[in-house]
Parts: C-alpha cells; sequence; structure tokens
C-alpha cells in the first residue's frame, strides 16, 4: 500500500498518531467475528471515526471496459487538515464478491487504510 499525506505538513505526525491509536482502539473493540455483524461493526466504526473526528469517504468507479471495479478510500482529519486515501482494484473475478458482500468490502477497505496508516506510523520513513 502505497500512502501519500496531504494537506497541512506541520500536522502529519499529530495525524499519524491519532489513526494509529484509533487502529489499536479498532482491534480491542471490533468483535473477531465482525462481518457477522455488519451493521453494528459499521456503527461502532463510524462512531469511532466521529470521536476522532476523522472522515472516512468512498468512492467506487468502474472500468470503462467493465474489468475492474475501484473502490478509493480516503480519511481526513478535519482539525489537522490533512488526509490520505487509498485505491482497492477488484478484477472481475472479485465483482460478484463485491456486488454481495459490498458492505464488507467497504469496512474492509477502511480497516485497510487504518491499519496501513498504523504501519507507516510505526515505520518512520527518513
Amino acid at each position: 500500500m502505497n500512502l501519500k499525506l496531504t494537506g497541512k505538513k506541520e500536522n502529519f505526525d499529530k495525524f499519524l498518531v491519532k489513526v494509529d491509536e484509533l487502529g489499536y482502539a479498532i482491534n480491542d473493540s471490533l468483535p473477531i467475528n465482525w462481518p457477522l455483524s455488519l451493521t453494528d461493526s459499521a456503527r461502532l466504526l463510524n462512531e469511532m471515526l466521529g470521536n476522532k473526528r476523522l472522515k472516512i469517504k468512498q468512492e467506487t468507479v468502474t472500468t470503462s471496459d467493465n474489468v475492474a471495479i475501484q473502490i478509493k478510500t480516503t480519511i481526513q482529519d478535519m482539525e489537522l487538515q490533512v488526509s490520505t486515501s487509498s485505491v482497492t482494484m477488484l478484477d472481475s473475478n472479485d465483482q460478484v464478491e463485491y456486488i454481495l458482500n459490498w458492505w464488507q468490502w467497504r469496512i474492509n477497505c477502511q480497516l485497510a487504510l487504518i491499519s496501513g496508516i498504523s504501519s507507516m506510523y510505526e515505520c518512520p520513513k527518513d
């Protein structure tokens, strides 16, 4: 996952710490079988993001040839004015599963982005 932070550079470190803390909180709060109770997991995740004043935005785009679906997930900190995003590409083999498990894919992408930011914080680049 190649993450690039955008916004106020002086707040990048604070943003990374905040999302890293959120990652730990999510690990402690989401049940191991979270996909079985997606409604509760989505509500819990949104509450936690809201408490940290973080906003998640997701856009889904289908390629012109319908061969792939692209999910762009953006996490934005309103206070610190920093954001980052990741793009997940699903090839045609995963499309049916994506449509059937739409919410699960979306939450998975959110969790993957938060996890990616956490690992970025834990291995800072010079």
